[in-house]
């Protein structure tokens, strides 16, 4: 459609879930193959959207299988995003054919969480797990920041969870930078020889996902080669959280090592969760400090860009970043800005 590749998309009276909308990041190679629900493997056309501008957003009420979708592709990955953001807007019902059954109970019950990401996919060719990066990257400088106290507050609080953290704000392209493995909340890897193209889109989305023992074949520590000397402790008793910190821990030391291996195998199917408390999308984009700062918009801040659901690898010789996702997703506070950028 004519707003695919505009960087300020259309207004959000024309957003199908107003406030919020999510799309495919222009100027990227991310490209939509479909979008269907998650118990299905046929695409449908869910009325109000496009795989261009307009991507849908799971709001946790969804029925069992009713969660929608999107199967995308880029330059060397190939995969499925489903995305939840608590305080979206139901999608909307135009006929029984597309129909979003909702129930009273939410995925996020007995959650700190407010939004929650998973990928799920294969890496076109093997590429080096160190240089594998995510985080948030901006296309012009930034606006009027926070109290400087907010800004140190929040870099310090995300360094203790990424000491790998690159942060640039001062830069004409800002950008916050972490190792993909070493920050997602969860990262599994799964073997199948027979993961070819489209082939490797998975229907099980729903299915909860938790950090496996380091010993089990489904962990990417399994996958650290021994010449690299790293020890790898066995987790098999250990809780989920502590498996999480462990195999942080030792990501983040191989980056900082700037190890090239291990390297993510194109025969497997990797799964990446992501989820966040502090990001709130109520009356506008703003970042919840809690007791400490109170709620921070961010429109201002970011001068009216998007948050980013990215990851990139990262060339260690010439520096460019090459897309593996990128999905932008946009709050109604932005656009003003946004327009005024333009």
């Amino acid at each position: 459609c004519k707003d695919t590749y505009r960087a300020l998309p259309s207004n959000p009276s024309e957003w199908p879930q107003r406030p919020i909308m999510v799309r495919p990041s222009p100027k990227t190679d991310t490209k939509i193959i479909g979008i269907r629900r998650s118990n299905e493997a046929e695409y449908r056309h869910f009325p109000g959207f496009c795989a261009g501008c307009f991507l849908p957003i799971n709001n946790g009420r969804e029925r069992e299988g009713n969660s929608v979708v999107i199967d995308f592709e880029s330059t060397r990955f190939v995969g499925t995003m489903l995305l939840r953001i608590k305080q979206a807007p139901q999608a909307p019902q135009p006929d029984d054919s597309t129909l979003i059954r909702y129930q009273e109970g939410s995925y996020f019950d007995g959650k700190k969480r407010k939004f929650q990401v998973l990928i799920k996919g294969r890496f076109k060719s093997p590429l080096s797990m160190s240089q594998c990066v995510t985080g948030q990257i901006f296309e012009r400088p930034a606006g009027q920041l926070p109290a400087r106290w907010i800004v140190t507050t929040f870099i310090k609080f995300i360094s203790t969870l990424a000491p790998q953290l690159e942060a640039t704000l001062d830069d004409e392209k800002p950008r916050f930078l972490t190792p993909l493995v070493a920050t997602a909340h969860t990262v599994l890897s799964c073997s199948n020889q027979s993961l070819v193209g489209a082939d490797c889109l998975q229907r099980g989305m729903e299915v909860p996902v938790e950090e496996p023992a380091s010993v089990e074949e489904t962990s990417v520590l399994a996958e650290i080669p021994d010449s690299i000397g790293v020890t790898v402790p066995d987790t098999t008793t250990s809780s989920i959280a502590h498996r999480m910190k462990i195999r942080k821990k030792i990501f983040n030391k191989i980056a900082s090592n700037e190890c090239p291996a291990p390297y993510f195998d194109s025969t497997k199917e990797y799964t990446f969760e992501f989820y966040q408390h502090l990001l709130d999308f109520g009356d506008e984009l703003a970042l919840d400090m809690g007791r400490i700062g109170g709620k921070v918009g961010l429109a201002a801040a970011s001068d009216g860009q998007p948050l980013k659901v990215m990851a990139a690898y990262r060339d260690k010789l010439k520096g460019e970043l090459s897309n593996l996702w990128s999905f932008d997703i946009w709050h109604e506070s932005l656009y003003s800005y946004a327009h005024d950028a333009e």
